[in-house]
């Protein structure tokens, strides 16, 4: 079991990483449930209204579509927001960035 950290945007109410420590998909869902085959994810989706257009930090576990036992951890700015879309941009590349974590 995986227990990640990513970084990314949200856009229509998704998640989109910019930044994680492996390979994941281009855009998730996030949910508060945890990885447990009794249990369906959109039992805790997180509404990401609040943050669309804004970058955050997310820690959870990867599932491809969905990131399990999700949390928050910080939601940046439009300043910082335009900061990590123009760092982490991909133009050609064909691979995201990766992330060690603790971030340092």
């Amino acid at each position: 079991m995986n227990n990640y950290v990513f970084i990314g945007i949200v856009r229509a109410g998704r998640f989109k990483p910019l930044a994680a420590e492996h390979e994941t998909s281009e855009s998730m869902r996030l949910t508060t449930a945890a990885l447990q085959p009794n249990q369906s994810p959109e039992s805790g989706q997180i509404s990401l209204v609040d943050y669309d257009g804004s970058a955050i930090l997310v820690r959870g576990i990867d599932t491809g579509e969905w990131i399990y036992s999700a949390v928050i951890i910080e939601q940046a700015g439009a300043i910082l927001t335009s900061v990590v879309q123009e760092v982490f941009s991909l133009g050609e590349k064909a691979t995201r960035f990766r992330l060690q974590y603790p971030l340092a």
